[in-house]
Parts: structure tokens; sequence; C-alpha cells
């Protein structure tokens, strides 16, 4: 059974790890930057190996017939990159996990990924991902629902001015949720206002914060069409709104501006260098919180998430959620507990039994995840 990672970045680089934990190797990696490859190299040694060429960069007919030797491979590429990734997997049969966070509709997919018999779980991260699978539980739960709320956000331990945040992840998807349309759904329509529009005060776990929609409902509108009011919030701590209020105000985060194909940078691009580059060296501890709540004629169901950072491991909250998710979901299609093929967000794996499994398998990696329910 061979694996191949495509990408080695923060979350990339602990999926490998939680992985490796799973199963001894060896594992086939590939990332852009030498580096990356060399340090995992020295850290796991004959557990990973490298095929030696950029597959991406491959001919069309060669990078599929290079990922035909492959019985999953798991996407943690820049969400530019994942979608012909995805694609690709599909037409050479190889079942995929991908934890990048795709603009395009991967939905469409769905009806290849069955042609082929091909496995696809996309959108395999904490939020989305866990997150989809908390409230598709409990939406299934409750017989229907009536509202799902899904809010979300990794955040600073000790926010500091004026950022007041912390960068945990890829910055230039960072900067992506604050110029995607927030699609949501209320009183039963599809709306998709500025996120800058829309923020509003919250208090969670304790926590004075701020929410603003942002674009994570993605699959699960289209997979509970019933559910007439429905959205993402993502979560920030006070002041980091108003730091980067001035960028929507110039145009930078806006849509429409989209990046350069040609010059291969943009404004949104220059913003999250100059941002890597301010803000980078800020304290690492963060913490990955959640509350769900789904409500309905049946009941209601708020789930409780929160994944620390390891100080220890020095591993971030927001990656270590993320890894643990997608290496649980490979798991899943490994040992045949997924079986169906086609486009599977995990909304749609949100069984009983597969929903204890990803709350274990978090709580074994210092999560808190509880779930309150009332009548």
């Amino acid at each position: 059974m061979k694996l191949l990672l495509m990408g080695l970045g923060r979350q990339g680089y602990r999926i490998l790890e939680l992985l490796l934990e799973k199963k001894p190797g060896p594992v086939d990696i590939v990332d852009k930057q030498e580096t990356a490859l060399l340090r995992a190299e020295e850290q796991f040694g004959e557990k990973v190996q490298s095929p030696g060429k950029n597959i991406l960069s491959l001919p069309d007919n060669e990078r599929i017939k290079l990922l035909e030797g492959y019985s999953l491979v798991l996407d943690a590429l820049p969400s530019t990159e994942s979608y012909q990734l995805i694609g690709d997997c599909i037409k050479a049969g190889t079942d995929v996990v991908s934890v990048s966070f795709l603009e395009e509709d991967f939905m469409i997919l769905d009806q290849a990924a069955r042609d082929s018999k091909v496995r696809v779980i996309p959108d395999c991260g904490g939020a989305p991902g866990f997150s989809h699978m908390m409230a598709g539980y409990s939406v299934n739960h409750l017989r229907g629902a009536e509202r799902v709320v899904m809010k979300v956000g990794a955040i600073p331990a000790r926010p500091e001015p004026p950022f007041y945040h912390s960068l945990t992840w890829s910055v230039e998807d960072l900067v992506e949720e604050y110029v995607r349309p927030a699609k949501c759904r209320h009183e039963g329509i599809i709306e998709a206002p500025d996120p800058f529009d829309t923020i509003v005060e919250e208090h969670i776990q304790g926590l004075p914060l701020q929410s603003f929609l942002s674009d994570g409902a993605r699959s699960f509108l289209t997979n509970f069409p019933d559910v007439p009011f429905m959205e993402e919030r993502t979560l920030r701590h006070h002041g980091h709104m108003d730091y980067m209020k001035p960028f929507h105000e110039q145009g930078i985060l806006q849509p429409g501006l989209e990046p350069s194909e040609t010059v291969g940078s943009s404004p949104r691009r220059e913003l999250a260098k100059r941002l890597e580059r301010e803000f980078s060296s800020l304290p690492p501890e963060d913490r990955f919180i959640m509350q769900i709540e789904v409500s309905g004629p049946n009941g209601r169901h708020r789930h409780e998430y929160n994944m620390p950072y390891q100080a220890e491991s020095g591993v971030f909250g927001l990656v270590n959620s993320v890894a643990v998710t997608a290496v649980e979901a490979a798991a899943m299609i490994l040992d045949g507990t997924v079986s169906e093929s086609g486009v599977l967000p995990l909304e749609l794996l949100a069984s009983e039994d597969n929903f204890a499994r990803m709350c274990r398998a978090h709580r074994e990696q210092g999560a808190m995840v509880e779930l309150e329910v009332r009548d």
C-alpha cells in the first residue's frame, strides 16, 4: 500500500509525523522546497522517500501515470494547486484526502470520482473538516435542523498589538478568508456578503471575541439543502479586524482583485508577504477553538472544541487539528471504513461510529471535544 504526501509546510509536516505513527512507512513525500525534503529525510530516515521529481511540473500523461502507482494521496498543497491534483488523482484511480481550502466547487467532481471508483475527502481539516462532521452528525441525529452555525478560529493565546493574531498556516490562504464572498443561507436563500460587513461580538469559552461570516459552509450548503439557516463565522481577537480594515478600504481585500498569473504577484500576495515579514516572529502559542450549534424541532446540539498549542513539540493547535483530521480520514479509507466512492466531505461521513472515532483521535492529541444535548 503506497502513500504519497504532497506538501511539507507546517500542516503537511505534522500530517507526516502522525501518519508515520500509524504506518511505519515508507511514505513518498513531495515539496518544492529542497530544504523541507532534507529535513524530513534527516528526521525519519528510511521511513520517507522522494520520487525525485516535482509531480505537478510533469506533463499531464506522465503525472497521471505516476499517480497511478499510489493507493492514497494526502494533499497539503496551497489551495491554488490542489484542484488540479484532485482531478489528476481521479483520472489515475487513486484515492485522495485534501486539507486545502479550495476556491473551486469540488462537488462537481463527484460523478467523475464515482465513475473511477475513487474516494475523495476534500476540505479535510479542522474547519472546514471536523467542523462539518460535528454539524453533520447533529443534523442526522436530530433528524433535521432549522439552524446550523459554525464558529471557528485559530487565535493566539496571548494576542499582541497591533495585529492581535498569529500566523499558524498559509498566509496567502489566511488573506483569502477576508476576500472570498461568505456564502451562507438565510431564510432558505443563498447569500454571499462581504466578510467586513458582518462583524459581530462573541463570548465563547470565556473569551470576548469578534466573528465575521466566512466561506466555510461550502459543501454543507449543497449536501444539506433543507436547512434554511446555515453559516460559518470565523473568530478573531478584538483589534485584528481593525488592523485589516484599511486594506479592505484600499481595495486589496475585496473580491475581484485576483493574483496575476503572468507576473506571479498581486497586491494580495504582496500583503501576505508583508504580514509574514512583520508578524512571523510573534509568540507561537495559539489555540484552535470551535463552537458548532445545530437546532431544530427535535432539539439542540452544541459542540465545544479546543485544541491547544503543544509546547513540548511546538505544534500549533490549528496545525494539529488539521493533521489529526486528515490522518484519521486517510485511515478510514485505508481500513475500508469509507468504502463508497465519490467526493465525500466529512458531513457525508458523519455516522455515529465515524464521529466517535474522530472525536477519540482528537482527544488523544490533546483536544477538548464536548457535546451538549438539549431537548
